[in-house]
């Protein structure tokens, strides 16, 4: 009975061990393939909040549109947003050409303003809480 015990204890004791290192095993981790393709364009925007520049590297037409809602929600704070066009060359003639648009539906705004942008405007936003009037203005 003794070595009947020592044997089932043995075997209990190797399971356990067993176990144990199969939890240690090196897994190999396999990293989803995609493509800037699959993903979206890398956009590297610029942009001025109140005077002040940022960048940040969005990537996909989704953030694109985030990225646009989260300035729209900064101008209705009271915040002056200007975002900047790199593909825009710059010009050394003094006269611009600016185009203004104002609008109460932010949806609107937003597209309006990445209609602009994509056309090569530099967009600068703002928001009257007062009138709830959006207005954008495009520069190039």
């Amino acid at each position: 009975m003794v070595k009947k015990s020592k044997t089932i204890k043995a075997l209990a004791l190797i399971a356990v061990l067993g176990t144990m290192a199969a939890g240690c095993q090196k897994e190999t981790m396999v990293e989803p393939q995609t493509t800037v393709a699959e993903v979206g364009a890398v956009r590297h925007v610029h942009y001025t909040v109140n005077g002040e520049l940022c960048q940040e590297r969005l990537v996909g037409e989704d953030a694109w549109n985030d990225f646009l809602y989260r300035m729209m929600a900064l101008a209705e704070r009271g915040y002056n947003i200007r975002i900047l066009n790199e593909n825009r060359t710059s010009q050394a003639s003094v006269s611009k050409e600016v185009v203004t648009y104002t609008t109460t539906d932010k949806d609107a705004a937003v597209t309006w303003c990445n209609n602009m942008h994509s056309l090569g405007y530099d967009v600068s936003l703002s928001y009257d809480p007062e009138t709830g009037v959006y207005t954008c203005i495009a520069v190039k």
